[in-house]
């Protein structure tokens, strides 16, 4: 009963890696119109940073990072900003999570890395 337990979780892990590596990525350009914080999705339901992005083509939820993760970030709300992202298999569809953001209005780059938050 162990091995197959041990299997499974296995199985499990390879498969969300999978998911991860097969996810579709985003390069999201547009104007900050919101930043707050809210519950995460999943099993993270500590306090996470959001933000609404203005694109060409709508608004966009970005989750960026646990807030006790990002204690420098200073991002302001119309700021130009360009984010790499992707979707993890446990959002909703739709949410972006960014791993790396660049301020264009203050010249600053944000490596979030870390699709494992």
């Amino acid at each position: 009963m162990k091995k197959l337990l041990l299997s499974l979780g296995l199985i499990g892990s390879l498969f969300a890696f999978q998911n991860i590596q097969n996810s579709t990525n985003y390069n999201i350009q547009g104007k900050v119109i919101k930043a707050y914080t809210q519950n995460g999705y999943g099993k993270m339901q500590n306090q996470w940073l959001f933000m609404d992005i203005k694109t060409k083509n709508g608004i966009r939820q970005i989750a960026i990072a646990p807030t006790f993760r990002i204690p420098n970030l200073d991002i302001n709300e119309g700021d130009l900003v360009k984010i790499n992202g992707f979707t993890p298999p446990m959002f909703p569809a739709g949410v972006i999570k960014a791993w790396d953001i660049y301020d264009e209005t203050q010249k600053k780059d944000y490596p979030i890395s870390g699709r494992n938050y």
